[in-house]
């Protein structure tokens, strides 16, 4: 192997790994920044629901599209182009002077993202070979890890110390370094594309979608579900299913394959990863706010605590994975989906003190134990599952689905916050006009402006506990859903036999977090 090859090869994976740090750093420090986004743009929950909701709408949905760019326009330019286009976008999002700009730059900074995450393995598979290429994709998995583990610390630093903003002004040098990178490791002459077209058809449908119910599920609890622009979401959102559904059928290069979905285990493996990780991203957004808003903890003490998931899961997922592949995936889905409802479900002990040793603490610990159980056996089972040849797309569908799973979720449990605070606030002895403002903003326990000093001890505590009520019932509703997963994994192990084994759980390369490609057939 020559030098120029090695520098290469090293240029590579470190701009993969950096790419891959940049999505998740944004994933991980934006629930942190939201309880200061909302204080400094005079925002509500469906304001912060948005912020979240923008980027994984536009990522989830644009996430296969941006995989077929790269096949046919070559890799590295759309790599670059993604990445070039999430650091501007951050950067638009840092200067954000008002919400709806701020929404703006989140989707655009999702649909950056979206060709981020796929280019980033499609370039090590291509680049590395035979051990060299696992050694690469096992490199890429634990540095980018380690920084999505990061995340929510920095981001705690980042607005204690600064603001929100700062949050995603350090992603703009960050995305100009990783480009840097990208533009180095870039073969010259070279033009690395399978051919192919796109499916934009498919792509313009699958945005309204996604788009239309988020819409209607987040803008419903504020303004009324019979308001036009509601049931004007929900209606374009169906047609558009129907017509991604009719479309997918009939398109000879098709976003989504359709023999993918005729296989049941493939069918069943992707409805529990939409419900998991509707329970588990949705458990992290609530708890974050909840630390801030309602129990009082600096931004850096609620990122702490949203990190030690993650650590758990880097430090024995391996493990879980080897266990995986020695004994066979689905009961480790099916226990690790109850062990992580079990540690959610821990949080029904919080109160407004939330001690973060005795109550916090135990609580992550046991949902990143599920989460180690269950993440690499599902992935890998994942692309056992898909027919020969497909094992790419299937993982590719995954993320997707994992993603938009983390939107369906974290929005449908908005709806029960949004509804179940202002019944909390009932019968609290609170004047009308203190009620109206409040509701508008659950888990949040500073009383609104104009309440006289006299009464601001009073108000407090009553916004507290309706606040803690509320968050009590958030939980239910996520630990519900993990427990419904589980379900759903136990009646797939009773039900079926042990699948073949095609891909190893120990060395998969990071499942949803990192995204996939088809180059992995």
């Amino acid at each position: 192997m020559t030098a120029r090859r090695r520098s290469g090869q090293r240029h590579a994976l470190v701009a993969c790994i950096l790419s891959s740090s940049l999505v998740g750093m944004d994933g991980m420090m934006t629930p942190v920044a939201l309880p200061d986004i909302a204080d400094d743009l005079n925002a509500g929950l469906a304001v912060q629901q948005w912020v979240v909701a923008a980027f994984l709408l536009a990522l989830g949905s644009l996430l296969l599209v941006g995989g077929a760019l790269g096949d046919v326009f070559d890799r590295w330019r759309i790599f670059a182009a993604g990445t070039a286009a999430f650091g501007a976008s951050a950067l638009l999002v840092a200067l954000a002077p008002s919400a709806p700009l701020l929404v703006g730059g989140r989707l655009l900074q999702g649909a950056a993202a979206a060709l981020v995450v796929p280019g980033a393995l499609a370039v090590i598979t291509t680049t590395f070979e035979g051990d060299e290429r696992s050694r690469a994709i096992g490199s890429w998995t634990a540095w980018s890890g380690l920084s999505v583990v990061a995340g929510p610390l920095v981001g705690g630093v980042l607005v204690d110390a600064v603001s929100w903003r700062a949050v995603y002004g350090a992603l703009v040098p960050m995305a100009a370094v990783t480009l840097l990178f990208i533009l180095r490791a870039t073969p010259r002459g070279a033009r690395e594309s399978k051919g192919g077209r796109v499916d934009w058809q498919g792509a313009l449908l699958a945005v309204p979608a996604v788009g239309g119910p988020v819409f209607a599920l987040i803008q419903g609890p504020e303004t009324g579900w019979g308001r036009p622009a509601v049931v004007g979401a929900l209606a374009a959102g169906g047609a558009a299913i129907a017509g991604l559904a009719w479309w997918e059928r009939r398109t000879p290069d098709p976003l989504l394959p359709v023999r993918l979905l005729r296989v049941p285990a493939f069918s069943t493996l992707n409805v529990i990863t939409l419900i998991l990780y509707g329970a588990l991203i949705s458990s992290g957004f609530y708890t974050v706010l909840f630390l801030q808003q309602t129990a009082g903890y600096p931004p850096a003490a609620a990122g702490l605590a949203a990190a030690v998931p993650v650590m758990v899961l880097l430090a024995l997922s391996r493990r879980f994975g080897a266990l995986a592949d020695r004994y066979g995936p689905r009961w480790f889905i099916a226990g690790g989906a109850l062990v992580a409802a079990a540690g959610i479900l821990l949080m029904l002990r919080t109160d407004a003190e939330a001690d973060l040793l005795t109550v916090v603490l135990p609580s992550v610990l046991v949902h990143g134990a599920g989460l180690a159980m269950l993440v690499a056996p599902l992935t890998s089972t994942v692309l056992s599952a898909a027919p020969d040849g497909l094992a790419g797309a299937a993982s590719g569908v995954n993320n997707a689905v994992a993603r938009i799973g983390s939107l369906l979720g974290t929005v449908a449990v908005g709806i029960m916050v949004s509804a179940s605070f202002p019944a909390a606030l009932d019968g609290r002895d609170l004047p009308p006009a203190v009620v109206r403002q409040a509701q508008d903003r659950p888990l949040v326990s500073t009383p609104p402006a104009g309440v006289p000093a006299s009464e601001q001890d009073h108000v407090r505590r009553a916004l507290s506990a309706a606040s803690v009520d509320t968050f009590h019932t958030a939980v239910g509703a996520i630990g519900g859903l993990a427990l419904l997963a589980a379900v759903i994994g136990v009646g797939a192990a009773v039900g079926t036999r042990r699948p073949r084994r095609r891909f190893a759980a120990a060395r998969g390369p990071g499942g949803a977090l990192h995204g996939a490609h088809r180059d992995l057939d």
